[in-house]
């Protein structure tokens, strides 16, 4: 696994989907925010509590909301019909988004 390290853990129990692959969703495993993330960026974690979810799917970082859509879906003519919050590529990339929607939240 690319994110697991000594700062994050495995969490069990949420199943997302993935509507354009059923049968790779099973491979998405649930991650903790790492613990070394910055003050900013876990106190916006916890704004989410409940609401926002980290897998690492598809050797990237896919953040879902409720809906745990781990990809875009559609029929192709309207606007996605669900998909992830965020994508990212390395956990420094995800701490970035998280203080900057802290920041934006704050104001």
């Amino acid at each position: 696994m690319k994110f697991l390290n000594e700062h994050t853990r495995i969490l069990k129990g949420i199943r997302p989907v993935d509507m354009n692959n059923r049968m790779s969703e099973g491979t998405a495993v649930e991650l903790d925010l790492p613990d070394n993330f910055s003050d900013k960026a876990k106190a916006c974690w916890d704004y989410f509590e409940g609401a926002a979810f980290i897998f690492e799917y598809q050797n990237r970082l896919i953040v879902t909301d409720e809906g745990l859509y781990l990809t875009e879906h559609g029929d192709g003519i309207h606007e996605a019909f669900g998909a992830p919050r965020w994508v990212c590529d390395s956990w420094e990339e995800l701490q970035q988004i998280l203080e900057e929607v802290y920041d934006e939240l704050k104001d």
